[in-house]
This record gives C-alpha cells, structure tokens and sequence, in this order.
C-alpha cells in the first residue's frame, strides 16, 4: 500500500533541507540581482542624462538662431532704410548736382513730332487663322494629319489610294 502525503502536514526536517539551496548560491543570486538592478538603473538614468544633454544643446543651438536671426533682420531693416533715403527725391537732385547735372529748361528740350499713322488692323493669333493658310508658315502635312487618316495609311498600300 502507498502512504500519501497530506500537503498540510509539516514536513521534516531532513527533508527540507535536501531541497534547499546553499547559502552562498543564495548570496550569489542575490548579488546577481542586485547588480542587475543597479545596472539597468544606471542605464535608464544615463539614457535621461544624454536625452536631456542632446536637448539642452538644440534649445542653445535654437536661441544662437534666433539671435543670429534678429541681427540679420536688423541689419536688413538698416539697409532698407539707407536705400529707402538714397532712393529720395532729395537725395537724387544732391548727387546729380555733384555730377555736375542741371535741371532742363522748356529752351533745353528737343521736340519730335510724329505724322498721325493709322491703327494697326488686329491680328488673329489663333492657330487656324495662319498654321493652315500661309504656305511659308505651315506646318508639314504629317503634323496636320489625324490619327484616323494616319492609321489608314498604314493599313493601304501607297499605290492603292
């Protein structure tokens, strides 16, 4: 006959122990998970430190845009005003002063008198009004063909038409 074993009875001793681990593969076990904690820890904190770092440098990278930027639209508007003040009518009779031009008289003026000519008649621009008509500016017959017409000379013979 078999003997079984109730589960809620204590067992013995003797035979706890053949099932349990010696203390220094305990302590090794621990150890390992422990440091496997530590690492994996450092790693995530590294991880934030680098993304953080990397983060930190485009926001500098952006403000020294920004500022470069501002200079630029400074320096632009600058420009913009010296040309706007050297485009003045002011400006323009100066220099030509210096240049030694003088302002025309009515006495300093050429007039040239142009006989009435008639209008010109409109033209037609379209393209049937001269790609079909002027000999000198068609179009050579294979570009006026159809498709139809095309496809029918291939099919007959040349002789046969």
């Amino acid at each position: 006959m078999t003997t079984q074993i109730d589960p809620r009875q204590k067992l013995s001793p003797n035979k706890i122990r053949a099932y349990k681990q010696a203390p220094w593969r305990e302590q090794t076990r621990l150890l390992a998970i422990g440091l496997a904690a530590i690492f994996g820890l450092m790693a995530m904190l590294g991880l934030f430190i680098f993304t953080g770092a990397q983060a930190a440098e485009a926001g500098l990278r952006v403000q020294s845009l920004i500022r470069e930027r501002d200079r630029l639209m400074r320096l632009l508007e600058s420009q913009e005003s010296e040309l706007t003040q050297n485009q003045s009518e002011e400006w323009m009779r100066k220099r030509a002063a210096e240049l030694g031009f003088v302002p025309a008289g009515p006495k300093d003026l050429d007039y040239l008198s142009v006989p009435n000519e008639a209008p010109a008649e409109p033209v037609s621009v379209s393209p049937t009004s001269f790609l079909y008509t002027n000999a000198e500016i068609s179009l050579a017959p294979a570009y006026r063909e159809t498709l139809l017409e095309w496809l029918l000379d291939l099919i007959q013979p040349k002789g046969a038409k």
